[in-house]
């Protein structure tokens, strides 16, 4: 709940906090109660569109989004709430044709560069997606969402030293990122070096204990190199976590015996 008594007496910075605690239900209580006497704030409309979202109303939440940039055409986050709607909802091409007509007034934003390259992810265009990713690290080399994202690009093609400085770029930046350390462990594991792969597979759910891909990575690893105790012992922990995945692969006979 926010620092505020009264739901009714909310402010936009009341707003906003709840909004930054991901509370959505208070965020759209507040804004609901806001609006009721002010319906000229972008800011608001954008925190009801984040709460809407968060609250997997994906029609209001386009709504809400909309009604931000039509009060503030320069509202950029906005912008990028819009294109994550429309990409949750499997519409990556419409996202791309906003966020390029959007790009047109605002050519140089690394938000619009990185949902770009989300969306061009999505529609498989990888050369877009890395080169928007690589735009969004230009303009701001402190953007560790973009900087993260390129280094998964580069894994997946296997551009494994440069993913690796990457990673541990955003590491300098915040040390306390557990699927940071999960995509690093992988670049490692994928350059058949098992010993620090694991490491930083623990180093992640060390920092995260519930953080489902380290885990599951995790137990992949010990069973792809032969370690099937604490493989078993890792897929066990993710089955619990709620992974269908783990629960199949335990049914397998070599963890039988």
């Amino acid at each position: 709940m926010s620092s505020c008594k009264n739901i009714s007496d909310a402010t936009v910075e009341d707003i906003q906090k709840a909004c930054e605690k991901e509370d959505w239900n208070t965020t759209k209580e507040m804004c609901e109660a806001y609006m009721k006497k002010d319906r000229s704030n972008p800011v608001v409309y954008k925190c009801l569109g984040d709460a809407y979202y968060g609250l997997k109303d994906s029609a209001f939440a386009q709504y809400s989004y909309d009604q931000a940039i039509a009060l503030d055409s320069m509202y950029v986050d906005a912008m990028v709430g819009s294109a994550d709607v429309l990409m949750n909802g499997g519409d990556a091409s419409l996202a791309i044709s906003h966020l390029r007509a959007q790009m047109e007034y605002i050519p140089d934003n690394a938000k619009l560069h990185n949902a770009l390259g989300c969306a061009f992810r999505l529609e498989e265009n990888d050369a877009e997606a890395q080169a928007n990713f690589e735009r969004a690290v230009q303009l701001d080399p402190h953007y560790l969402t973009a900087r993260r994202n390129l280094a998964i690009m580069q894994i997946d093609n296997r551009d494994l030293d440069d993913a690796i400085l990457n990673l541990e770029t955003a590491l300098d930046e915040n040390p306390n990122q557990a699927d940071v350390y999960n995509y690093m462990a992988l670049a490692y594991a994928y350059k058949s070096n098992p010993e620090e792969a694991e490491k930083l597979f623990l180093k992640s759910i060390s920092i995260d204990d519930k953080y489902l891909p380290a885990i599951e990575n995790l137990a992949f690893h010990y069973k792809h190199n032969g370690n099937l105790d604490k493989a078993k012992k890792y897929y066990e922990k993710a089955a619990k976590l709620g992974s269908e995945n783990a629960e199949h692969i335990l049914k397998n006979s070599i963890f039988k015996k």
